[in-house]
């Protein structure tokens, strides 16, 4: 399992298998949100083998089904309200950790962090966001009065 912890309360990584739900157990990981469509590749296991293995051990998974390159506001609202509707922590994954880690960089603006603070998160996580810089940076202008 390739997960990198982000935030206090956030993991991103690559795809994860069902045998790693009991390492996302000592982690006290409360939630799993898959950001891959369903049988994106032939290797993924399905939503379903997942969340029956994270159900058995009182983990909650989500499913935003985002396509490589094409995150929209409603993904990263959807996001938004499943971190706000926890105090646990949430391992986001999907192929390779980028959507993953785009999802809570774009989250997070929208939270008021500032931009250069999201991408050095990102960089320090081993995620180059910087091709998300300008999407960011209206964030911190949109959502900052709100």
């Amino acid at each position: 399992m390739q997960i990198t912890q982000i935030d206090a309360l956030t993991y991103v990584g690559a795809q994860i298998a069902v045998a790693d739900i009991e390492d996302l157990c000592r982690l006290k990981v409360g939630t799993i949100v898959v950001a891959r469509p369903e049988y994106e590749t032939k290797d993924q296991p399905t939503i379903a083998a997942i969340s029956e293995a994270a159900h058995a051990v009182g983990i909650n998974v989500h499913q935003i089904p985002v396509v490589p390159g094409s995150i929209t506001d409603d993904d990263v609202r959807a996001y938004g309200a499943i971190m706000s509707g926890t105090d646990k922590p949430v391992l986001a994954y999907c192929r390779s950790g980028m959507r993953a880690t785009s999802l809570w960089a774009l989250n997070a603006a929208m939270q008021g962090l500032a931009p250069n603070d999201v991408l050095h998160a990102a960089r320090s996580a081993n995620f180059d966001l910087s091709a998300l810089a300008p999407r960011l940076a209206d964030y911190a202008v949109e959502f900052k009065t709100q």
